[in-house]
């Protein structure tokens, strides 16, 4: 893809040079240079920006547009970083009252650091895997579409996507040092995927009904290892899985009259697909260590969807709406795995393990909204959502021979979601806002048959509980200064009702399992003090908590979280031809955990710094250049100061108009 890349730009170049005696050929084109410097962890500084270290360049962006004569028009754009794999090209050729050709390639990198977690009473307290831990993403499209007036309007499209590349994990493996055992050994992952699809859109309007039907075949395939690591010993999971799915989307809808409208929609889905998996330990010890492969792993899955919505405006200024949604989707799932085990110095396989899953879904979910605007400078809303899901799972398991696992579980679902808010504007000057949001979900397990009394099928029961709150108050003082102020609360608590397992601690009965609350206060303002000159700041303070039951156990401490965040920026015309900006970012996370004596502190305590200036400066007309220098700086005192870096980084750009 490099190729289509360089062979885009050398033809947006020679079309350049064919055309500009016409002073009309519609190009930009803006090439440039970067360099970034990193002390420190700079793998921590690819993932915290996405931003690759030392040399980078090619062009940032292109465009050219192009009258073919006879209404049909050329629109292409791109972007090529060499050395990033950064690359977009798109190409159009339109001609609205008659159809369009579209096609596109996009590719770009995602970074993650290979640092696994910390703790300050091993030597070295923190372990790295000294991999480049990169992801790339891609997706190429190609588009076919027919616009005559008055006849159906027709859409056909082929598109891949792919990922390739290494993620880092957060199933960091067991390190031991004296009598202490801690997972902190981090893990990665190989990844492979690709999904290919077809589209087929078909759209027309007959009087006042809308009519659409969208069809898409999807074949989705993926090959990944998963790595889970100790210093010792590697233990690889390769998954391989691919299906073929199907989906259609039928639509219909209508505004009846000038206050009513209505629309109807159908969705069928069906996905078959059938995968693999292996699992092997380097170096393999018996009897302690197990390799596990599958014969035969395959799923189905079958999905209806249907709903209706309805909006109404009777009366002036007042305005209702609903909505009613049933779906049905049933599941199976089926697993066939051998067990590889050493005996005597060769390798026995044991009889398979056979899993068999199987879940059925019906649900039923409606809407019903409200809106007023009679108040003068005033609108009133309210909304509520409720939905009922019926769920059967059996689950089965025999290994060996020998039933392992047995389970069937009914479930029941409802929920309820209510919303109500306002906006006014009191005053010329102010503007306030403010919504409320209650929810109740409750589950209700009835464990028709179980063999196992672990989790979770002790679990009868669970309520989440969830409260939000949000007002914003904007102050416009004069046409030179804004500010405005916004509080946001959430709260949620969770209880869970359990059947008594003595082994585990629990007793029957109902507890409380969670507790979230969260509150954010914010700043934020606009000042113009000059013409030439503008300011723009905010700053944001949360303060988070999550207690959990811990069942009595040390390693399991109240999370309690304060993070600070400060955006800014300053922009400043130093003449006709001249601009100079500055932009910087700041985050103070303390969410420090004293837990270490008894399980791994997970808590953040680090600040983050960012600056970034720019000078831009017009040479001619058709000529604009541009200076960039940031400073990316972080310190992190919760895992030792392994990850911190400090960054420059330099740039040039000119942006070319023919």
């Amino acid at each position: 893809m490099k190729a289509l890349a360089i062979l885009f730009l050398c033809g947006v170049a020679a079309l350049a040079r064919a055309e500009t005696s016409t002073n009309e050929l519609g190009l930009t084109i803006s090439p440039g240079i970067r360099y970034v410097t990193v002390s420190g962890d700079e793998r921590k500084f690819r993932e915290d920006w996405q931003i690759k270290d030392n040399w980078a360049g090619g062009v940032e962006d292109a465009a050219f547009q192009h009258s073919l004569g006879n209404g049909w028009q050329l629109n292409m754009d791109g972007r090529a970083i060499f050395d990033e794999e950064d690359y977009r090209i798109q190409l159009e050729i339109v001609k609205p009252e008659v159809g369009f050709v579209r096609g596109g390639f996009t590719e770009f990198r995602t970074y993650d650091d290979d640092t696994g977690g910390f703790y300050r009473g091993f030597t070295p307290s923190s372990f790295g895997l000294d991999r480049d831990l990169k992801l790339s993403h891609g997706d190429f499209f190609v588009e076919l579409g027919l616009t005559l007036p008055d006849a159906p309007k027709i859409i056909v499209g082929y598109e891949r996507q792919f990922r390739n590349g290494q993620k880092a994990l957060l199933e960091w493996g067991s390190v031991t040092q004296g009598l202490t055992t801690r997972k902190v050994y981090p893990s990665y992952k190989d990844i492979d995927e690709t999904v290919d699809i077809i589209r087929l859109q078909i759209e027309h309007t007959i009087k006042n009904v809308h009519l659409g039907d969208q069809f898409r075949y999807e074949r989705y395939d993926t090959d990944t290892t998963r790595f889970d690591a100790t210093p010792a010993k590697t233990v690889a999971i390769r998954e391989n899985y691919r299906h073929d799915a199907f989906y259609n989307t039928f639509v219909m809808d209508s505004h009846c009259t000038e206050k009513m409208y209505w629309s109807l929609g159908y969705l069928f889905a069906t996905v078959d697909g059938n995968g693999g998996l292996a699992l092997a330990t380097v170096p393999f010890n018996a009897p302690f260590d197990k390799n596990w492969f599958t014969r035969a792993v395959s799923s189905e899955v079958d999905s209806h969807v249907v709903n209706l919505n309805l909006s109404y405006g009777p009366f002036s200024n007042f305005f209702i709406y609903a909505g009613v949604q049933a779906e049905k989707t049933k599941s199976d799932g089926f697993t066939d795995a051998i067990l590889t085990e050493l005996a005597g110095g060769g390798v026995t396989n044991s009889p398979a393990a056979l899993i068999h899953t199987r879940n059925d879904k019906d649900s039923l979910e409606e809407t019903f909204g409200v809106r007023y605007t009679g108040l003068p400078y005033t609108t009133l809303y309210a909304e509520g959502r409720w939905a009922e899901q019926w769920i059967d799972l059996t689950e089965r398991e025999t290994e060996d021979a020998v039933l392992n696992l047995q389970r069937e579980t009914d479930t029941q679902v409802f929920r309820q979601d209510y919303r109500a808010g306002f906006n006014c504007s009191p005053f010329k000057r102010i503007t306030w806002s403010g919504r409320y949001r209650h929810a109740i979900y409750d589950n209700d397990y009835d464990h028709e048959a179980d063999n196992t009394a672990g989790y979770p099928a002790f679990i009868d029961t669970q309520r989440f509980i969830t409260d939000e709150f949000m007002t914003k108050l904007t102050y416009r003082a004069c046409r030179e200064f804004t500010v405005s102020l916004q509080y946001q609360l959430a709260s949620t608590d969770t209880d869970t009702g359990t059947e008594a397992i003595s082994g585990l601690g629990i007793p029957a009965g109902k507890i409380r399992s969670a507790n979230y609350d969260s509150n954010i206060y914010s700043i934020s303002a606009t000042l113009t003090p000059i013409s030439r000159m503008y300011i723009t700041a905010l700053v944001s303070y949360q303060d988070t908590r999550t207690k959990a039951f811990d069942n009595s156990a040390d390693s399991v401490v109240t999370y309690k979280g304060n993070v600070v965040s400060v955006l800014g920026t300053v922009g400043y015309a130093l003449d006709k031809k001249s601009d100079a900006t500055v932009e910087y970012s700041y985050t103070h996370a303390c969410n420090a955990q004293a837990n270490a004596a008894s399980g791994l502190p997970l808590g953040v305590d680090n600040q983050r710094h960012a600056i970034l200036a720019g000078l831009s400066r017009k040479l001619t007309d058709n000529m604009i250049a541009r200076l960039r220098y940031g400073f990316y700086y972080l310190d992190d005192n919760s895992d030792g100061g392994v990850n911190n870096y400090k960054a420059h980084l330099f740039s040039a750009t000119c942006t070319l108009k023919f």
